[in-house]
């Protein structure tokens, strides 16, 4: 578990998978980059990256389907909404999904899909929805022109160097 810098929103990450290294502090940065971008405050965010099977068994126990999904999202408070501590919501990510969805591919392009289930995660935190296709395109453009500013400010996610 990494907690950084407490003059910024507290974000707690758990590493609990071993497929992927994943650079906990690239985490930080694309979170705190992604919510400035948003203009979201709020004090706590969770991000979780497990295994295809806990991922499988937290959707059987959210959801009653035990299939397995890229990601997961529990939203807690809303943007805006008064709290102590606020905290926008939990996000858990299998970076085997990933691997899974790509086939074939590079470092580069794996790290950037895991980013994306990310900034999709951090986007129905603040109340975007993909139930209809409408929902779906508005979403995908929102992690379109997010994952372009995270990449133009080196804030995707990364291997530990």
């Amino acid at each position: 578990m990494l907690i950084l810098d407490r003059s910024s929103p507290q974000i707690f990450i758990s590493n609990e998978q071993q497929d992927v290294d994943i650079d906990l502090q690239s985490v930080q940065r694309l979170v705190i980059l992604f919510l400035e971008l948003q203009k979201v405050s709020t004090d706590q965010v969770y991000i979780y990256f497990l295994s295809d099977a806990a991922l499988a068994q937290l959707h059987d126990e959210q959801f009653s389907d035990p299939s397995l999904t890229d990601t997961i999202t529990l939203p807690i408070d809303r943007p805006g909404i008064q709290s102590f501590p606020h905290v926008l919501g939990e996000a858990f990510v299998s970076p085997r999904a990933a691997m899974r969805f790509l086939g074939q591919y590079t470092e580069a392009q794996l790290y950037h899909e895991i980013s994306r289930y990310v900034v999709h995660s951090l986007l129905h935190m603040l109340g975007y929805d993909d139930q209809t296709d409408e929902d779906k395109r508005i979403m995908r453009e929102q992690e379109d022109s997010s994952l372009t500013f995270l990449a133009q400010n080196q804030a995707l996610l990364h291997p530990t160097v």
